[in-house]
């Protein structure tokens, strides 16, 4: 068992598109309207790459904004913007970790990296 607090929260922000409306989903939908957390970046990157996950956000076309952000400071935030093409993480506070504040990969093994670099930045 993880001692100590989380470091990562994801929650839903927004829809932009057409999600899937399948039981699983919806229920997915559902859990990630509240605040979930995340001990280690390796546990968020099980969860982005899990079947339930892949199912509801891997989609043909954009339609979820999750907000990721550090449990301890909620003003620390970017957003997942998951598709069946890959990830961008958007970075609104522009902290320079990503070039021009966006940032694209295809598997949840490279938000992993991505997140991690990331937080090595807001919380030195």
């Amino acid at each position: 068992m993880e001692e100590g607090p989380p470091i990562f929260t994801l929650v839903k922000q927004r829809e932009i598109g057409v999600g899937p409306n399948d039981e699983v989903s919806l229920n997915l939908d559902g859990t990630l309207q509240m605040l979930c957390s995340f001990y280690t970046s390796e546990d968020l990157g099980v969860f982005l790459a899990s079947e339930g996950f892949e199912r509801y956000a891997r989609c043909e076309d954009a339609w979820v904004v999750l907000e990721l952000g550090i449990y301890k400071d909620h003003t620390k935030t970017v957003e997942l913007i998951p598709s069946k093409e890959g990830f961008v993480i958007a970075d609104s506070s522009q902290t320079g970790v990503f070039t021009e504040g966006v940032w694209k990969g295809t598997a949840a093994s490279e938000v992993v990296e991505a997140v991690n670099r990331w937080h090595s930045v807001v919380c030195p």
